[in-house]
């Protein structure tokens, strides 16, 4: 067999581990399917301690990351420390150096990747980053190899576990946002500091990810439209359920040939949309390609050994190549100029739910401001509130999103509207 290949570690937390552990226990599959044996040689971590089922005395450990990168003997460096800084300055270290690098950061990727790939390119060496995108979901490599033949229209996603776990545990147990992010958060689903979940933050890194790979262009996160969900209240879930919905946080990029829309929100999803029965913590990514058609991809999206299964799929990949001394191909973007949609250029059903004064002539000035706008009504449905008040339940057929807004803020504007309590897209 060929000689070890030798792996540098940066940090060792929850994958970090998982990396150590699928290396201990997994090293014959590893080695048979890459052609050498792959070695944890070194691992940097400030604050190192030894985790259960895990041999320490197998690799050395250090403080200082520079140690792995500065190391002729290292042929593979994986970050798993996540954030732009030091994590950046790590990898461009590694690269600069001749080595091969693996990464699970997403942020990072998302903000600084086309900087960074050019590196890789310029010393001929690998980056690779299956693990910054729904865990142990291979969707880079699907969508880069088994799929390249493909070019791909349609890109929806549940990527995001945390907040999938929310809406999941809302809909089916009746409880508030609240009430289960704090569950979410005693479970270790969701951060003491939960906004870059919730807010969406997390979701349009991955789909600036996903969507530079699908439309074959670098996009910048700052100019992807997001919006969270902690505005979703078990009321909104209740009425879509009524109407056989169900609400999902999901990433949507959809390629229109000369504009591309890329958002993250909530969305209304009939319940036999394949991406509605995704549970719990689970992910998933549906794809629509030229030649494939329609095509789902799901598994877990976080934990310690699918992310860091992940990251051996990616080790296992660069092993292979190491002899023929070629580099992945399967991100060279194209350098054709590609506009974003605006968001007020979008085109969707809506629902709506507005809080009002319940006497005459109420619903018909709110349809009047809707269709001073354009905008076509499909249902409406009234529930009485108490003490003289009303909820109105609206959908709407397909409309621009601008002419949307502007009808809502007309309507909120109205002495008889109480407040505009929701304002949910949906996919028909």
């Amino acid at each position: 067999m060929a000689k070890p290949v030798h792996i540098g570690l940066i940090g060792f937390g929850t994958i970090g581990t998982g990396v150590a552990r699928i290396l201990q226990n997994d090293g014959d599959t590893l080695a048979r399917r890459a052609g050498r044996p792959l070695t944890l040689k070194t691992v940097a971590e400030l604050k190192f301690l030894a985790k259960e089922g895990i041999d320490a005395t197998r690799f050395t450990v250090t403080k200082d990351a520079t140690d792995i990168i500065s190391d002729p003997e290292i042929d593979i460096v994986i970050e798993l420390i996540g954030g732009v800084q030091p994590a950046r300055s790590f990898i461009e270290g590694a690269l600069r150096n001749k080595k091969h690098v693996i990464t699970a950061n997403k942020e990072l990727i998302a903000k600084h990747g086309r900087e960074l790939f050019a590196l890789a390119r310029e010393n001929n060496v690998n980056l690779n980053f299956e693990a910054s995108t729904c865990g142990g979901i291979p969707i880079i490599n699907a969508m880069t190899s088994a799929l390249c033949a493909n070019s791909f229209s349609v890109l929806y996603g549940i990527v995001n576990g945390t907040t999938n776990y929310i809406l999941t545990r809302m809909q089916k147990e009746h409880v508030s946002f609240a009430d289960v992010l704090k569950d979410a958060q005693r479970l270790g689903y969701a951060e003491a500091d939960p906004s870059s979940d919730v807010d969406g933050h997390d979701i349009a890194y991955k789909l600036c990810i996903l969507a530079s790979i699908a439309f074959n262009h670098f996009f910048d996160i700052n100019e992807i439209h997001r919006e969270g969900i902690s505005r979703i209240s078990h009321r909104d879930i209740e009425i879509a359920t009524s109407y056989g919905y169900v609400i999902k946080m999901l990433a949507i990029g959809v390629n229109h040939g000369d504009t591309v829309e890329l958002r993250v929100h909530p969305v209304m999803l009939p319940a036999a949309h394949p991406l509605a029965s995704v549970n719990g913590a689970f992910n998933a990514v549906f794809v629509e390609g030229s030649n494939v058609g329609q095509s789902m991809f799901y598994g877990r999206g976080a934990g310690e050994l699918p992310t860091a299964s992940a990251v051996m799929g990616d080790a296992v990949e660069i092993a292979r190549r190491l002899d023929a001394g070629r580099t992945s191909e399967a991100l060279n973007f194209g350098s054709a100029p590609c506009r974003l949609m605006p968001m007020d250029d979008i085109v969707s059903m809506y629902y709506l739910r507005f809080a009002v004064d319940d006497r005459p002539g109420v619903l018909a000035q709110i349809s009047r401001a809707f269709g001073d706008n354009d905008v076509s009504i499909k249902l409406v449905k009234q529930d009485d509130l108490g003490n003289r008040r009303a909820e109105l339940n609206i959908m709407t057929h397909e409309v621009r999103e601008s002419k949307l807004q502007a009808a809502v803020r007309e309507i909120a504007a109205l002495p008889t509207v109480n407040e505009v309590c929701s304002l949910i897209r949906m996919s028909s």
